[in-house]
Parts: structure tokens; C-alpha cells; sequence
């Protein structure tokens, strides 16, 4: 009996118990849908997470203090060090593959104007860099100037919902603001800036001349910096400008060669390998959740074949006495098996899909369903169908053909 013959068997004796075969085609359905529903998701959102990277430039270092390891006694080998002006000196001097380099600090503030009540945001102070370091751009008005952060100008430049929410549609260039009960002039408002991946609303960050923000904010007169943002030449190798960054940093800090970092060095292809690495183990999550529910699927084609084979006891035994030999009887129930397995399988792709495709529509999502999913989905359906139809296919096909023939 070739393979035809016995697909067509195994759809007339799906069809004979039409709800039962549904409701197991539904198992696989929701298994098979779940796996590429999922991976798509999974890929949408580690796509989704490097997009936002890359907004910030491919060529992105940030530094910043960090306490030093705990000793074995849990005591601290020495307090953190300040980050300084000194360090962006040094590294402007010495470090050829520094493009651009912006100092930063940050503070909270409450702004208000006449038209507004308080408004929360923070406020970056920053130099004239830090909107190149940031790959962002200015809309009305200038940037930061070096001669603002000279003079401790009292400027500010707007976030782009900020500027909405205190000025509507009118232009507030040149108008003044209070910041923390302090008359500040605006000079400019930053682009909107697109990035749902983060809780942080980017579009409220105002910046200010980083000496304005110690001098009449924080009322702070060191030199300490919160951290150091750089932008590396593209003709450059990041790892050489990061390894230069390092050398230079452990020398200001007088550290041994066999004491550890007390700062961090974070860059965008770094940060990249993070966020896909916690991406991946997101999606591996989520894959295993949908075999899980595969797997439920699968013993559900078991249970049911069982049953078939049950009710099909006589059958079995005529057909065994008619010359059917046990690899047939195996054949034509793992058929079945994998009929239904088959029917679920390409459904559950459709759906996966589909479902995924159209809610992407409504909620913004982005999906990105791979050839590799598909070819997964597709390979596993047709295991689950051999894998949970052997049993019932082997029980089936060792009958005794007497007893099965007397079986009532």
C-alpha cells in the first residue's frame, strides 16, 4: 500500500469523529502557532533594542565611577574616585581616536513658565559635544557653545515635549523659563526622539552648560563629573580607542596592574551584545513555553490515536487475517498521526503568522517572522506526529489477530 493510499485511509478515519480530530488539531494549532508567534516577537523586540542602540551612534563610549570590589574581609580597597575635567583633558591630549567628548552631570528640577505650572524634568549639563556624542540634533534655536559653558551662562536647551507642553505651537527660542526658581534663558529645542523599548522618556531631558548646572543648580564648585560621554572616530578601531580610554584612566588613577577597573567603560557595540544576549534568553524563554504547550498537543495525538485504536480493534484483526503485515498496520496508524499533526502544523504557521502581522498593526510592534521559524515549526510537527503516533501505531500493530477478532 504506498504512502497515497494511506493518507487518503487516514483522512476518512479523522473524518469519521470530525469533533474529537478537531479538538486534538487544536493542540497542535495552538503549539505550532505559539512557536511562530513567539520567535517572531522575540526577533522583533532584539531588533527593536538594537535600532535604539544605534540611535545614540555606532561609535558611543560612555564612562562612569564605580565603587571597587569588596576585599575577602568585605571591606573596600579604597573610596570611588571622581570622574573629572582633569580625565577629559588628558584623554582629549592623549587618546588620538576621540572624536568628540562631553563632560556629564545630572540633576532633577521643577521648571515653570508663565503659561505652565511646575513641570519635573532633568536637566544633562553638557558641552557643545554632547549632541553630536548623542546623535541628536537641534530643531529651533542652537546648541550648547563653548562660550556658554565658559561663562556659566544661564541657558537651557528644551526637550522636545517639554518645549509642547510649556509653549504649545509658538516658538519658546529666546524666551526665559524659571528652573528651580532660577530665570533661564531657552536657546534651543532638541529633536523628538522615538524609543518605546525604554521606561525613560528621553523627550523630557532638557541640557545646560555643565558649569551653569554645578555653579547655579547643584551649587557645586569641583570638578567632579557624573560621568563621560565620547563619540570615537570612525576610522578608528573601537577596541583600540576603548583599550586607549583604559590605559589612560588607570594611570590617572595611580592603579596597580593587578587592581581591578574603578570605572566602567560602556560602549554601543557592547551594550548591542547585552541587549541580544538578554533578548536571546527572552526568546529561548518563550520557545520553551510554546513546546511546552506543543508537548501538551502531542500527548493529546497520543490519547486519541489510543482510542482510534481501541475502537478499531476488529478492524485491525480482519485486516491482519487478510495478510496485513504489523510494519502497514504501524505505517497507516503513524499516518494518521501525522495527518493530524500536519493539519495543526500548517494551520497553527498560518495563524502564526497572521495573528502576529495584524497586531503588529495596532500596537506598533515590530515582527519579524524568519524562514528559520517556519522550517522549526515544520520539523517539529512532523515529530510530534511520529514521536506521539509510535506507541498507539506499535500497540496497534502487535494485536493478535484471534484476539482482536474477538474482541467485542
Amino acid at each position: 500500500m504506498n504512502n497515497v493510499i494511506l493518507f487518503r485511509s487516514s483522512i476518512k478515519s479523522l473524518l469519521h469523529n470530525k469533533g474529537r480530530s478537531a479538538l486534538t488539531i487544536l493542540g497542535i494549532v495552538i503549539g505550532i502557532g505559539s512557536i511562530i508567534a513567539l520567535m517572531a516577537i522575540g526577533k522583533g523586540a532584539e531588533e527593536k533594542i538594537r535600532r535604539s542602540i544605534l540611535k545614540a551612534g555606532k561609535n558611543f563610549i560612555y564612562v562612569s565611577p564605580q565603587w571597587p570590589p569588596e576585599t575577602k574581609h568585605g571591606k573596600r580597597r579604597k573610596l570611588i574616585q571622581d570622574l573629572t575635567y582633569n580625565h577629559i583633558t588628558m584623554l582629549k591630549k592623549l587618546c588620538p581616536g576621540i572624536a568628540y567628548i562631553s563632560p556629564s552631570s545630572y540633576i532633577g528640577v521643577k521648571i515653570k513658565n508663565k503659561n505652565a505650572g511646575n513641570l519635573d524634568v532633568s536637566i544633562t549639563g553638557c558641552n557643545q559635544d554632547f549632541m553630536k556624542i548623542a546623535n541628536r540634533s537641534i530643531i529651533k534655536g542652537i546648541n550648547i557653545q563653548p562660550y556658554h559653558v565658559q561663562n556659566s551662562s544661564k541657558v537651557i536647551v528644551l526637550g522636545y515635549d517639554v518645549a509642547e507642553q510649556l509653549f504649545k505651537n509658538t516658538n519658546p527660542v529666546g524666551k526665559f523659563i524659571d528652573v528651580d526658581k532660577i530665570n533661564f534663558t531657552i536657546i534651543g529645542v532638541i529633536d523628538k526622539f522615538d524609543d518605546s523599548t525604554s521606561s525613560h522618556d528621553a523627550n523630557k531631558d532638557c541640557l545646560a552648560p555643565i558649569s551653569t548646572v554645578k555653579k547655579h543648580l547643584k551649587h557645586s564648585f569641583d570638578n567632579a563629573v557624573n560621568g563621560i560621554f565620547i563619540g570615537a572616530q570612525e576610522d578608528h578601531s573601537m577596541q583600540k580607542t576603548i583599550r586607549q580610554i583604559t590605559k589612560i584612566l588607570r594611570a590617572q588613577h595611580k592603579l596597580e596592574s593587578n587592581d581591578p577597573n574603578d570605572f566602567m567603560i560602556y560602549d554601543s557595540d557592547g551594550m548591542l551584545k547585552a541587549a541580544q544576549k538578554a533578548s536571546g534568553t527572552f526568546s529561548l524563554f518563550l520557545l520553551i513555553v510554546a513546546l511546552i504547550a506543543l508537548l501538551i498537543g502531542g500527548i493529546g495525538v497520543m490519547n486519541i490515536m489510543l482510542v482510534a485504536v481501541g475502537e478499531r480493534t476488529q478492524e485491525i484483526g480482519i485486516r491482519k487475517a487478510l495478510g496485513a503485515s504489523e510494519k502497514l498496520i504501524k505505517r497507516q496508524f503513524i499516518m494518521e498521526a501525522l495527518t493530524l499533526c500536519g493539519v495543526g502544523g500548517i494551520i497553527g504557521i498560518i495563524f502564526g503568522i497572521v495573528i502576529p502581522t495584524i497586531a503588529s498593526k495596532f500596537t506598533g510592534w515590530i515582527i519579524i517572522i524568519t524562514p528559520f521559524s517556519i522550517l522549526l515549526a515544520t520539523i517539529t510537527f512532523f515529530l510530534v506526529g511520529i514521536i506521539f503516533g509510535y506507541y498507539p501505531a506499535q500497540k496497534a500493530a502487535s494485536m493478535n489477530p484471534i484476539d482482536a477478532l474477538a474482541d467485542r
